[in-house]
């Protein structure tokens, strides 16, 4: 599998996923799959495995489902798991340090997909029983927590939500102006998001300058749009609105470009973890992205990582 069929593949199963579940909030799951390694899926894998049909979070390769007792029925289809290696080489004649990603994948298959023996079950359900969902949070508490943020002022003069980014402000309408508390932070989650972007944050260039309409603005309102829909999951919020309408538009983004929901998962991620309090700067093989950097893909091998 070339690197463009994998986008491909992980686009479709986003855009599948999606339409299945009805909303980008139900496909942020409160609970993390993980696998049997005990390894958490997070940024575009965690949206890859939002199933509903599914109850159990555990996954596992069908080796690893092998060595813990289980076997795979026969019929089930598999997933598709990616993540980036980091390679490292020196140049012979500068001495200086390069560095490539080179995109990996392997398919996986959920725990309710195979039968196991009673040492395979009991760990399963215990993985099930102990899952480390996220904090319980007040919608209110989740903005108070955001540490370094920009000024909010809340006007109703102003016809639409927005960020600045030139004077680092977020401008939203009163709470009273929404039909519901709910559409009321979800607005805000989402340029809150946006506001991840400034250079004393998260620093996404690309965010910023953009107009109405071009690839970097679509880029960027996805990044928001996702985000938004993890907090809100974090929050508690179970009033989803988002319409088929808009679904179908983002799908249609989507395709247009594969790459773009790899992309845009792992910094919405980020931002709601910056604005929660959680991020962190650690490298992590299955959460960047860095294309100018990536060589060709290649298949899974017999020593899986997770």
């Amino acid at each position: 599998m070339i690197k463009s069929e994998i986008y491909a593949a992980i686009t479709e199963k986003i855009i599948a996923n999606l339409e299945s579940c009805g909303s980008w909030q139900q496909m942020w799951r409160t609970v993390l799959p993980v696998s049997l390694n005990g390894h958490v899926y997070r940024g575009i894998n965690r949206l890859m495995l939002a199933n509903d049909r599914f109850q159990s979070r555990v996954y596992g390769t069908f080796q690893q489902i092998r060595a813990n007792g289980g076997q795979v029925r026969k019929g089930e289809k598999s997933t598709l798991v990616v993540f980036w290696k980091r390679l490292k080489s020196t140049d012979p004649v500068t001495l200086e340090e390069k560095t490539k990603y080179l995109l990996r994948y392997y398919h996986v298959f959920n725990s309710e997909q195979a039968h196991f023996d009673e040492i395979g079950k009991q760990k399963i359900e215990k993985m099930n029983g102990t899952a480390p969902g996220q904090p319980v949070m007040k919608a209110e508490q989740i903005i108070l927590g955001f540490r370094d943020a920009p000024k909010i002022i809340f006007d109703q003069s102003d016809n639409a939500p927005c960020y600045y980014p030139s004077i680092d402000e977020i401008h939203v309408p009163p709470m009273a102006t929404f039909t519901t508390v709910e559409a009321f932070y979800r607005v805000l989650y989402h340029e809150c998001c946006h506001a991840t972007m400034h250079e004393s944050r998260l620093n996404r260039p690309e965010g910023r300058g953009n107009k109405f309409g071009d690839e970097n603005y679509t880029k960027e309102e996805l990044v928001a749009e996702l985000g938004s829909a993890f907090l809100a999951n974090v929050a508690g919020f179970s009033d989803l609105q988002n319409t088929s309408a808009y679904i179908r538009n983002w799908s249609g983004h989507l395709r247009e470009n594969h790459k773009l929901i790899v992309w845009a998962a792992s910094r919405a991620e980020k931002a709601a973890e910056y604005i929660l309090g959680t991020h962190t700067q650690e490298f992590s093989e299955e959460h960047q992205e860095h294309p100018e950097t990536l060589v060709e893909a290649e298949a899974e091998t017999a020593a899986v990582p997770f």
